[in-house]
């Protein structure tokens, strides 16, 4: 009887303690996240927001420009964010295909990516995405290839990227691949009459390693991108998309952007259309938050 009385007074020791352990696990951290406010803010603007209202048209465009952008944020790890501007044309050939030709497209100087929409499931839609044959070039840097296979959740509130870019380095002929990652949340508001789709994301851009005795073969993370953008619809007035991809690590090259500022947008009659010009460069992270 001693034997079980001590075995239930250590159940109870151990109770008491692990009770301790979990309230001492309940208590607020001690110091605030200096991130909260920001976080908090986004949850607010997100949850008081309309579900985005993208047709099919929509999504696979708007699938190519982030394509695009995300192929140029990958050429800047290793061939920097020296000033340029590109011309991009993105417009819908079906309800379900599109094509972006940025600076001419494939075989005349610049880059093509074609796009497909897959039927739409229960939970979402694929949107595939490949580099047209013939040579593409991002200002006289060869894409070998470009393969990507992006997803809208049901709603068109989640969108998400994962892409494989190669991109030829002109001095030693070399090829460096990257993967592409990111994760963008779209909400709608209706301002002054008209309807205004918001995004907010991260991204993240990895560069692969071969195996080597200090390690396997991996697309190790290199690059990490924040996002925003802005898509006016028609709905009787001027429609407009503007995207602004800011670079934070590595820290030395914040003030990296990648901006997208349209001078054309139509979406009617199943059709959608977007030119736009493509500015990378320097930029400060405070100008692009307005």
């Amino acid at each position: 009887m001693k034997t079980r009385k001590h075995n239930l007074n250590a159940i109870a020791l151990g109770v008491a303690l692990a009770m301790g352990s979990m309230s001492a696990l309940a208590e607020p951290p001690p110091v605030t996240n200096p991130a909260a406010a920001g976080a908090a803010a986004i949850v607010r603007a997100e949850l008081a927001s309309d579900k985005p209202t993208f047709n099919s048209n929509e999504q696979v465009g708007l699938c190519l420009i982030e394509s695009v952008v995300s192929m140029l944020a990958a050429r800047t790890n290793d061939f920097g964010c020296d000033t340029a501007r590109y011309d991009l044309q993105v417009a819908t050939t079906s309800p379900t295909a599109a094509v972006a030709e940025l600076d001419g497209g494939v075989d005349v100087g610049g880059t093509t990516l074609e796009g497909r929409l897959f039927p739409t499931r229960d939970i979402g839609t694929k949107c595939k995405v490949d580099d047209a044959r013939g040579l593409n070039l991002l200002k006289r840097l060869e894409l070998v290839n470009y393969n990507g296979a992006h997803g809208w959740s049901k709603t068109n509130e989640i969108f998400n990227s994962d892409a494989l870019i190669k991109i030829r380095d002109r001095q030693t002929g070399s090829i460096n691949k990257y993967r592409e990652v990111d994760i963008k949340d779209f909400f709608k508001q209706v301002i002054s009459g008209r309807s205004w789709e918001f995004d907010w994301g991260l991204e993240d851009i990895k560069k692969f390693r071969a195996a080597t005795t200090t390690g396997p073969e991996f697309f190790y993370p290199v690059q990490k991108w924040g996002e925003l953008s802005w898509y006016r619809h028609e709905n009787g007035g001027e429609g407009g998309l503007w995207v602004t991809k800011y670079q934070v690590i590595p820290r030395s090259a914040v003030g990296c952007t990648i901006r997208v500022e349209s001078y054309d947008v139509n979406n009617g009659s199943g059709e959608f259309y977007v030119g736009a010009d493509v500015i990378v460069g320097r930029q400060s992270l405070l100008e692009t938050a307005n």
